[in-house]
């Protein structure tokens, strides 16, 4: 039906000023890799509604109901309110199946999450259609050939499995903005997702701590830069398994990490870590971080490590290291089949992929300092589970020719 002219321009002036005042929202979004493409969805939006502005004698009253806005607002709000907001619209390759399952599953080769939050442990769809007419559309009187939700969503419990945050699969949810009745609930519940209503996201959200969040907002612009995303500190399981990295056994053992930074150094690089170490203490995050959690690291780390010490460390640097050996256990090289499949180049290593590849297989968290490691394997579509601190070298030797400050 074709709206009058004076009508039409003051609804679509209104949409538009809706428009605005989302994309105004996104700007409260932290960084992350899908806000741009979000904001350029809504700015699409606000194009479409200006050149209907443009021509109000062709404006129908189905132009405005069928804009993406709602949806858009939702998404919008959505992420504004979750814990741990890791990414929005972020798309995830489902797995290769045969031709008779790509018939049955009659969808593209990847699933857009709405939403990625708390901390990556949560892939939530956003729903802002009538909860009856998803009902509807669910129990087969919709639209023929049209996906339904249900559909949607069982891609999605797939595609999560493929996808391991920690080592299990994130939990698929559906953020609705207006409540689901009981039956379309459990037909959500049945293919493996739960259902979330605004307040829902809300009192999950109040549960955070002052630390973590803060943490979060610190963090946000490093974690898109270095396009990979490594666990904080309080992200860690309690019951996690630590598999160390040699960078970090130096780390632990370093002068500078035990009361000896206050050093000018003839290299530069020194200098560059000692200036930092007083800044940024290396040492309490990862005493924090070791404290009543199982230390292990494979052979191959153990051996490298060991030769290092023995090599260039000083008396301190040495006694240190024995009681970092006190602790650990030290387990068989067995890289993972992700980890092996890795192709030598750049900052992919042999003893990197070996230590590395062994924290995966054990399902630990690898500690380390070697984030270009890191980066190069996400270049390689691999993904591992990490805590990244900074470098420290062994320094104990190079005192005499420094100079104290």
């Amino acid at each position: 039906m074709v709206l009058q002219q004076d009508s039409a321009r003051e609804k679509v002036l209104e949409k538009i000023g809706d428009a605005e005042k989302l994309l105004a929202q996104c700007d409260s979004l932290s960084v992350c890799p899908g806000k741009s493409k979000l904001q350029r969805k809504i700015q699409a939006e606000i194009k479409f509604l200006r050149k209907l502005w443009k021509t109000p004698e062709g404006i129908k009253e189905e132009h405005l109901r069928c804009t993406n806005l709602a949806y858009l607002s939702a998404v919008v709000t959505c992420s504004l309110a979750v814990t741990g907001l890791v990414d929005v619209l972020k798309p995830f390759s489902l797995p290769e199946i045969d031709a008779e399952c790509e018939r049955q599953r009659r969808c593209a080769d990847r699933t857009v999450v709405d939403v990625v939050a708390n901390h990556g442990a949560a892939w939530i769809k956003v729903v802002a259609r009538n909860p009856e007419a998803l009902l509807t559309s669910s129990l087969g009187d919709g639209e023929y050939g049209r996906r339904t939700i249900l559909d949607q969503l069982q891609d999605m419990v797939e595609c999560a499995g493929c996808h391991p945050h920690l080592y299990k699969a994130p939990e698929v949810k559906v953020w609705t903005v207006l409540p689901v009745c009981k039956p379309l609930r459990e037909i959500i519940q049945a293919v493996g997702a739960e259902v979330l209503n605004h307040e829902d996201v809300l009192s999950a959200c109040d549960e955070e701590t002052p630390e973590a969040a803060a943490e979060d907002s610190e963090a946000s612009a490093d974690d898109c830069a270095e396009n990979f995303i490594a666990l904080k500190l309080h992200e860690v399981p309690k019951d996690a398994v630590l598999n160390l990295d040699v960078s970090t056994m130096i780390a632990c053992a370093s002068a500078l990490t035990n009361g000896r930074c206050h050093f000018r150094f003839r290299e530069n690089v020194l200098t560059e870590q000692a200036e930092s170490e007083r800044r940024n203490p290396v040492r309490p995050a990862l005493d924090e971080l070791f404290a009543d959690r199982k230390l292990v690291c494979c052979q191959s780390a153990y051996d490298d490590f060991s030769t290092i010490v023995k090599v260039m460390a000083g008396p301190c640097e040495t006694e240190a290291a024995h009681r970092l050996f006190e602790r650990l256990e030290v387990v068989p090289d067995l890289p993972s089949e992700r980890a092996a499949g890795l192709a030598l180049r750049g900052k992919i290593r042999k003893r990197s992929k070996i230590i590395f590849g062994t924290g995966d297989r054990l399902k630990a968290v690898t500690v380390t300092a070697n984030s270009g490691f890191l980066r190069a394997a996400k270049a390689q579509g691999a993904d591992f589970v990490a805590f990244v601190h900074e470098s420290r070298a062994l320094t104990e030797a190079k005192e005499v020719n420094a100079t104290p400050i």
